[in-house]
């Protein structure tokens, strides 16, 4: 796979980070919500943190460890979250799905449409056989997401809930 890929749903349109994409980026990411539930985002979020992400985005594409891409809402043009899966075993294909939403556009379904959309192209596209992904216990609304594409609680460790889907399980 040579082209970053571009994931479509009814809403949303998955892509690579642009330089565009910096303002919203820094303007979503810059929340404590989201900095204090994801591991590499930190808050306060500025211009720097986002141009260093857009070029970690190319180093993990280019390196076949990992998609990240922008979730852009199709009606607004602009970014509002992002979602990724990181590839962690080639000899038994394993990946980490990870997201976050600006908080305007949190309990509209678009995370959960985003999710359904990352799953069917990893494994249908990147024919890893596993996909799990994690939250703090407390965060509810993210174990939803989760729950609704069919991820069942895997794990635990400490407040940290593993959430895990296998191809064979994923609807077609």
């Amino acid at each position: 796979m040579l082209v970053f890929p571009q994931l479509r749903t009814e809403r949303l349109t998955l892509r690579k980070l642009a330089v565009e994409d910096l303002p919203a980026l820094v303007r979503y990411a810059n929340d404590p919500a989201v900095g204090g539930n994801i591991v590499n985002i930190p808050y306060p979020y500025r211009e720097p943190d986002a141009a260093f992400r857009i070029g970690a985005v190319l180093k993990a594409f280019n390196a076949k460890t990992g998609f990240i891409f922008a979730m852009i809402h199709k009606d607004r043009q602009e970014l509002i979250g992002e979602i990724s899966l990181h590839l962690l075993d080639k000899v038994n294909p394993h990946a980490q799905l990870a997201y976050w939403t600006g908080e305007p556009f949190r309990n509209q379904g678009l995370t959960t449409e985003a999710v359904a959309s990352v799953l069917e192209f990893g494994f249908d596209t990147l024919n890893v056989d596993l996909i799990y992904g994690d939250c703090k216990e407390e965060n509810i609304a993210s174990a939803r997401v989760m729950m609704a594409n069919g991820m069942k609680e895997h794990s635990r460790r400490g407040s940290l809930v593993v959430y895990a889907i296998e191809k064979e399980r994923h609807p077609v």
